[in-house]
């Protein structure tokens, strides 16, 4: 071999390894989801950081999970994540320190913290109307036997029977002035102290299970309501702050990848009422489906991602 081929030789080598070097240290772009640590948040947040990952090219896409709400929150506003789903009525009364009036519905708690956020540079997509807040349950053969459906029902039946209808309730909720009797006020009714069974959280779960009372209070995606079936009432007079799981985003990460909003609101589009504004019946329409969400993972021990891809590929967002 000639000295000139050498030389040529060697030159294309040292120019590879240069590129190589150049490739290697060029930082990839990352995208950052986070995510609560329970069940529906973690769901979520697998769900938004697989589809992205997905469809963002060129991009990589981490997930930070098991976060707390403050932690979540510190993290957008700081730029240490880029894409998170948070709550309305967390965002209102915590986040932002207003106080919730009854009567503000879901569509209206949204916009107020939308537009309250774009000040801080942070952008709500879409929501998803599964409006994870206090709610009031029954097992079945009581909702049938006395033909309910809406809060309103339950109170007609509680006026009709003097407040005589055995129900359990949180101690902090009894004692709280923007819990029953505020509660009473709305709905227009008035509990019989002998019929009321106070207790710590969670407990009222049991006295619901066990049957020993025909409502109980509970938390409206919980998977226990798809587990045993039972009927979680509308709250058609709009009490309980409205909780809607809501992606958002960083401004200056939605203004340099604009993509992610159609993808993200692409999912939010496969849920019950998403894209359209709320009513009753598509916010009890997608509370049921976070709680059979929530049931795979707390019932069926399958695991967050597991689900989030199943549910991803069963409604052609990704391919398998």
């Amino acid at each position: 071999m000639s000295k000139r081929n050498i030389i040529i030789i060697v030159a294309a080598v040292v120019v590879i390894a240069v590129v190589l070097v150049l490739v290697l240290r060029t930082p990839v772009p990352t995208i950052k989801v986070g995510s609560k640590g329970f069940t529906e948040q973690l769901v979520i947040g697998e769900m938004m950081a697989q589809l992205l990952e997905d469809r963002l090219e060129g991009v990589r896409v981490d997930l930070v999970d098991g976060l707390s709400t403050s932690a979540l929150r510190d993290g957008i506003e700081a730029g240490d994540l880029d894409v998170i789903a948070e709550y309305t009525g967390t965002a209102w009364m915590v986040h932002f320190g207003q106080e919730y009036e009854p009567g503000v519905d879901n569509n209206e708690l949204y916009q107020l913290v939308r537009e309250r956020d774009e000040a801080n540079n942070i952008t709500w997509l879409d929501p998803i109307w599964n409006n994870n807040t206090y709610a009031f349950a029954s097992w079945s053969e009581f909702v049938a036997a006395n033909n309910l459906s809406t809060l309103s029902d339950l109170a007609a039946l509680y006026s009709d029977m003097e407040g005589k209808i055995h129900t359990s309730i949180t101690d902090e909720w009894d004692l709280r002035p923007d819990g029953r009797p505020a509660f009473e006020q709305h709905y227009g009714f008035t509990y019989d102290p002998e019929y009321l069974l106070v207790v710590e959280a969670g407990l009222t779960l049991e006295a619901l299970k066990e049957e020993q009372v025909d409502v109980g209070m509970v938390f409206a995606t919980d998977a226990w309501m798809a587990e045993l079936g039972w009927h979680v009432y509308q709250d058609d007079l709009s009490f309980f702050p409205p909780y809607d799981m809501t992606p958002s985003v960083r401004a200056e990460v939605s203004d340099e990848y604009p993509e992610i909003v159609s993808i993200l609101n692409e999912l939010v589009a496969t849920f019950p009422g998403g894209g359209e504004l709320a009513t009753p019946e598509t916010v009890g329409e997608c509370q049921a489906v976070w709680q059979e969400l929530n049931h795979k993972v707390d019932f069926e021990d399958m695991w967050p991602d597991e689900v989030a891809r199943e549910y991803l590929l069963d409604h052609g967002l990704i391919q398998g």
